[in-house]
């Protein structure tokens, strides 16, 4: 009977020191024990709770010694050994025992509690002489310290259970809260619907709160559809593990206007949502910053061209000194009546000038001006050939040497040439100011050559190189160690090339100066438009 109420005391009972307390009691109120006492320990076997039954005042010293971790015999005894410990005689055997005089005519059994090998204490009994050699009585007090142990181990468990309920619950109200709240559209996506939408976003971001629809995504610019749908596609069908991209969308209640159209980031992976493969979607408009983007990027686009402005400037001189001299030649012939197929060649060759610095000037247009890229199979040495016949006069003025190796087998490639000639110019004209005030060799050599699978330019100057401490910040956007710049030219460049499908990285391995290198596919399907 007395097993029977403590295994149902264990069940039933989640405060363990009312747990030992009873277990104490009913050993020796039902079991017949002359006394129980239990002591559970901390992994640094530090006393953190004692119960007892059958003792009187006498127990309070042995309580305050076992506070102070000063332990008896048989206390030692059963943190060295999971067996049961019996001394037959404790009066005799267990003289620093304070309770050793209790047990006069006694024996007494002690054991550890432990279970899957943690232990949680001990459990000290009086019983009567004759059990102590008695096999079954020792098999039943190891029985009852594993069921105690067992208990102990469940209340841990329950304790656990209950604390990572509580986290959890504070979490999802912390996440709830989060995205309830956000500045951003927040969306959950199952089968291509949206089950889930937070209530900030339709209150601050409503324009964009239709942004991003699957299937169809109507809402998406037409010109970005096509990218939207197979990333989205390959998301669903695991070929991609994360969106993150930009792309343009009609606001909601602003019908298909062109120039309505805004911009907005997109991130999107799949999820497990209430059981449910789903895809969880964060939208935030970045129209604004896209603006302020476009504007820096105008902005650098002038301070390049401020780079040519010479090479121009000696461009358009010579077909105008041309067209002069043309036409004191007309003039002469025309007073003289000479042949008119002199005439006739005189005026060719002045058109042929002036074509020329209309192309000039169209170049310069193209490059300042904003746009829409256009995407072409061409081969880049013409446009960086071209480009480098203009930057090469002011390099010249500047004392800098320029060095160009084209290679003529180069096979064309799907790239944007105005863009393309963006960055060449970018990076000429950075290695270019980086070398203003050296006072060593200035030297920019510009080398292209082809590699496996792509096309690679090489833009390397003599100068006096970047520091260790800027090299992993040189494409963040506004990083900058020069005065008067906006430090948003390299950051740029690398979104372009990026959008080309290709990589813009710094070489550190150069001896003295710096070298960048730009790698475009050959491919057009690695690009997205």
């Amino acid at each position: 009977m007395s097993l029977r109420d403590v295994g149902r005391l264990l069940v039933t009972q989640n405060d363990k020191q009312k747990l030992i307390n009873g277990i104490c009691s009913i050993l020796v109120k039902k079991r017949g024990y002359y006394n129980a006492w239990i002591g559970l320990l901390d992994e640094d076997n530090n006393v953190l709770m004692i119960a007892q039954s059958g003792f009187n005042s006498n127990f309070d010293e042995m309580r305050s010694k076992l506070e102070n971790r000063d332990f008896t015999r048989c206390i030692k005894k059963t943190l060295e050994s999971e067996d049961v410990f019996c001394v037959a005689d404790p009066v005799k055997e267990c003289t620093e025992c304070t309770l050793s005089k209790n047990y006069s005519g006694r024996a007494s059994m002690a054991v550890r509690l432990s279970h899957e090998d943690k232990n949680y204490g001990f459990m000290v009994l009086s019983i009567p002489n004759e059990l102590s050699l008695d096999k079954t009585e020792k098999s039943i007090v190891k029985e009852i310290s594993d069921d105690i142990a067992f208990g102990l181990y469940r209340i841990d468990l329950e304790e656990k259970r209950k604390l990572s309920e509580k986290a959890e619950e504070e979490s999802r109200i912390r996440f709830k809260t989060l995205i309830e709240n956000s500045l951003n559209c927040i969306s959950i996506i199952q089968n291509d619907k949206k089950v889930y939408r937070n209530a900030g976003s339709r209150k601050i971001h409503r324009l964009s709160t239709s942004a991003f629809e699957p299937p169809g995504f109507e809402n998406i610019y037409v010109d970005d559809q096509k990218r939207i749908k197979k990333n989205y596609q390959d998301l669903i069908t695991n070929k991609i593990r994360h969106i993150e991209t930009d792309f343009r969308y009609y606001p909601e209640g602003g019908g298909k206007d062109e120039s309505q159209v805004r911009w907005a980031l997109i991130s999107a992976q799949k999820i497990d949502y209430m059981g449910i493969e789903s895809v969880i979607t964060n939208v935030m408009d970045i129209t604004d910053s896209k603006e302020v983007e476009n504007f820096l990027r105008i902005q650098d686009k002038m301070t390049s061209l401020g780079r040519i402005t010479a090479g121009i400037a000696h461009e358009i001189r010579n077909p105008l000194s041309g067209i002069y001299i043309y036409l004191k030649a007309l003039k002469q012939i025309y007073k003289n009546m000479g042949d008119i197929n002199n005439v006739l060649s005189i005026i060719d060759k002045v058109e042929l000038a002036s074509n020329k610095i209309e192309s000039i000037i169209k170049r310069v247009m193209d490059f300042s001006k904003p746009g829409k890229p256009q995407f072409i199979m061409a081969n880049i040495n013409n446009n960086i050939d071209e480009l480098t016949k203009l930057t090469s006069v002011s390099l010249r003025k500047d004392g800098i040497t320029f060095i160009k190796k084209l290679d003529p087998t180069l096979p064309e490639c799907w790239n944007e040439p105005h863009l393309i000639e963006q960055v060449v110019l970018n990076l000429i004209t950075n290695a270019a100011e980086a070398m203003k005030e050296y006072d060593g060799k200035k030297i920019i050599e510009i080398e292209t050559y082809k590699k496996k699978d792509c096309i690679a330019i090489s833009i390397k100057d003599s100068g006096p190189g970047i520091p260790m401490s800027s090299q992993s910040k040189i494409f963040d956007p506004f990083y900058t160690t020069k005065t008067n710049s906006s430090g948003i030219g390299l950051s740029i460049c690398h979104r372009i090339i990026t959008d080309h499908g290709g990589s813009l990285r710094f070489n550190p391995g150069t001896k003295e100066g710096a070298r960048f290198i730009i790698e475009l596919p050959l491919k057009r399907e690695e690009i997205e438009p």
